[in-house]
């Protein structure tokens, strides 16, 4: 595999006065939690080169940090959540430049938690904010609209944390799933595409972190140490699965037929005709499952830990076939120095190919922030980050890797950060599926691709997908990989 080259485009703003922050991640047995601490400062921040190839863009933001990203509208449009100062959020097109097509202030509601998600085959964003000064408002967004919200929704006062992983959005953008917490307990609203309510109800506890399946009738929601599965029209619970240790992100894969959860061990549980069961369950010695991801049919599950008692520094991932529980492969590596190695975020492409896990990185800069992997852990590529990355996303193609980054690692003190797009593209431009073989399969991929425009219709890497790609995809297809 190998990443497309383009220039890099950078953006710098000028010298202001601004806060800084350092995060320290905390494993007790409560799970896994993050301090932070906030300073003022008077700098200049200058630019960190980060990469300097292998790039779509970049955007350098001198004094906040891209906190929440999502990629929609099959990749072509990059959502990011400004925090820490300047709060905002920013649209971009993937394919462009660095410069924003529109942005959002919220200056004025200086929110302290801003989160954004976005429908993967339609053009909508939703972001939640949690204000000081307002209530816990959910915002829908479209490219068409541009910076005017097309509907908002407003909990109700009582209501007074949200975070950055408390919204979900379906395939189409038809339904909106959002989380607000009262200090007791957790309201579970879903929204509409037009923001009407259709229903709600009381999750027990702190629940603050949410995911939905492509069809929006089902999300699963991170209720302390349980991944609880909920369906949308009725709300009711279909299936509960407990991990041990709470401050894990749950996750349900595309199709809505599996779900998994991370805490000092991972588990997964797919619902086979008709009845959901758990299939894996795994453990390590001092290991925090911070990431879990899975393929879209539900069938492979891809789990990153970090080993909180050496330091945070050694992360271990693995691929788990889901049909069978069987570990498919692992990996695993070792930073050094003091800072934390902590991981992130994980993602997974639709057909289990490709993953991709993010961590803060170490003292060192000795191994890279952003690791890609094929399904045997094969280490397929890997991307070097300035800073800490904060979030995380790949488009259901494998095509687009949305990376947003402190401009200095998490654990020092320092304000800025860079949002940066990389399109991945196949050596073997035949294999329009991406799963290493050349079988008719890819001929309906490439039609596919065609009639939604997707990278990988373009066979003749004249950057355009037109009527000649197909001829040139028979050529690439008659001469092999």
């Amino acid at each position: 595999m190998r990443i497309a080259a383009t220039a890099i485009l950078v953006l710098i703003a000028g010298s202001t006065s601004a806060q800084s922050s350092s995060d320290v991640l905390v494993t007790d047995a409560d799970g896994v939690h993050i301090t932070r601490t906030n300073s003022q400062i008077d700098s200049a921040n200058a630019k960190h080169p980060g990469f300097q190839e292998d790039l779509l863009w970049t955007f350098t933001d001198p004094i906040s940090v891209p906190f929440s990203t999502a990629l929609g509208n099959l990749g072509t449009e990059t959502w990011v959540g400004h925090a820490l100062n300047d709060k905002r959020l920013g649209k971009f097109s993937t394919q462009g430049s660095n410069v924003p097509d529109f942005t959002y202030s919220l200056s004025a509601e200086n929110p302290s938690s801003i989160g954004v998600a976005a429908a993967s085959q339609a053009s909508l964003c939703a972001m939640i904010t949690q204000s000081a000064t307002a209530q816990i408002a959910v915002r829908a967004f479209t490219d068409a609209n541009g910076a005017t919200p097309i509907w908002t929704y407003n909990f109700d006062a009582q209501y007074i944390a949200a975070r950055d992983r408390s919204v979900a959005v379906s395939a189409d953008g038809s339904r909106i799933a959002a989380l607000a917490y009262n200090g007791t307990d957790t309201q579970l609203v879903i929204l509409d595409g037009s923001g009407n309510v259709l229903g709600s109800t009381t999750v027990p506890g702190f629940s603050l972190r949410i995911d939905m399946d492509d069809s929006g009738n089902r999300v699963v929601v991170t209720a302390g140490a349980t991944a609880t599965l909920y369906d949308t029209a009725t709300l009711n619970i279909e299936y509960v699965l407990g991990v041990s240790g709470a401050g894990g992100y749950s996750r349900i894969s595309r199709d809505g037929t599996a779900i998994a959860a991370g805490g000092f061990n991972v588990r997964a549980a797919r619902e086979i005709e008709g009845v959901w069961q758990t299939v894996y369950t795994g453990t390590g010695s001092t290991d925090w499952f911070g990431a879990v991801s899975l393929s879209a049919d539900g069938e492979t599950l891809f789990a990153v830990s970090h080993d909180y008692g050496s330091g945070y520094l050694i992360n271990d991932h693995r691929s788990v076939d889901l049909t069978t529980g069987a570990v498919v492969a692992t990996s695993g590596y070792t930073g050094s120095g003091a800072n934390q190695n902590s991981v992130v975020s994980s993602e997974v492409n639709s057909n289990g190919t490709l993953f991709v896990a993010a961590s803060w990185g170490d003292s060192g800069n000795t191994m890279p922030e952003i690791r890609v992997y094929d399904r045997d852990l094969n280490l397929v590529d890997s991307l070097d980050t300035a800073g800490s990355p904060f979030s995380l996303d790949l488009s259901p193609d494998g095509s687009y890797i949305l990376v947003g980054s402190k401009s200095v690692h998490a654990n020092t003190n320092g304000n800025g950060g860079n949002t940066q797009v990389y399109q991945l593209a196949s050596d073997c431009l035949a294999d329009t599926n991406g799963d290493g073989q050349l079988t008719p399969t890819d001929f309906t991929a490439w039609i596919n691709a065609f009639n939604n425009n997707l990278p990988e219709c373009d066979q003749n890497n004249d950057n355009a997908c037109t009527p000649t790609d197909f001829t040139a995809w028979i050529a690439n297809f008659n001469a092999g990989c």
